[in-house]
């Protein structure tokens, strides 16, 4: 009985380390590959863009503004029917208290 146990045992972690050994074999490949595919960039390039590029994010964000103060200025406006109040119980709460209050009969 024990030596089947122990063999039980060997086989166990023999295969869990198999498992582990192929997850890290996959970790250390995908981190490969992504530092051979990425382009790197020159740190001059991205510390002073240029005019064009600042127009561009300029514009970009007065754009931005624009948006905002116009989806603000739209909140003040009232709607033309109102939001109905939230109700205190769902649908389906109601539907079933009435189908009750339907099998009881008018009690006044």
């Amino acid at each position: 009985m024990a030596e089947n146990l122990s063999i039980a045992v060997q086989i166990t972690l023999i295969g869990m380390g198999l498992v582990f050994g192929a997850i890290v074999l996959l970790w250390i490949l995908m981190g490969l590959i992504v530092k051979l595919t990425t382009e790197k960039e020159h740190p001059s390039d991205s510390l002073s863009p240029s005019v064009t590029e600042q127009k561009k994010l300029c514009s970009k964000v007065a754009c931005a503004a624009v948006a905002i103060a116009i989806a603000r200025e739209d909140e003040s406006v009232p709607h033309e029917f109102p939001l109905p109040a939230t109700a205190l119980v769902s649908a389906w709460q109601a539907v079933m208290r009435t189908d009750i209050l339907k099998k009881r009969g008018r009690t006044r």
